[in-house]
């Protein structure tokens, strides 16, 4: 290799590392712009509120469904009667 050969590297490498950084930069905005709008959307979104109330209902339900059998216990010649 000739001694001019450093110097002719030098520009394209700053050039190359210029060109790195403006192409992550951008990258890194764009997640940053995608990961925003992900999260507006999905704060918007009524699945959380709807799982809560169909939480609650089925907790109600179970809650419900439980009293009955603590309050009295049913033998097995009742369910026949009924």
């Amino acid at each position: 290799m000739s001694k001019g050969y450093p110097s002719k590297c030098r520009g394209r490498v700053a050039s190359d590392a210029e060109e790195l950084k403006v192409f992550w930069e951008e990258k890194i905005r764009r997640h940053a712009r995608q990961r925003q709008r992900e999260e507006e959307r999905v704060r918007g979104s009524a699945l959380d509120r709807l799982r809560g109330e169909w939480a609650q209902k089925l907790g109600l339900r179970h809650r419900a469904l439980q009293a009955p059998q603590e309050a009295a216990p049913r033998s097995s010649g009742d369910k026949a009667a009924a």
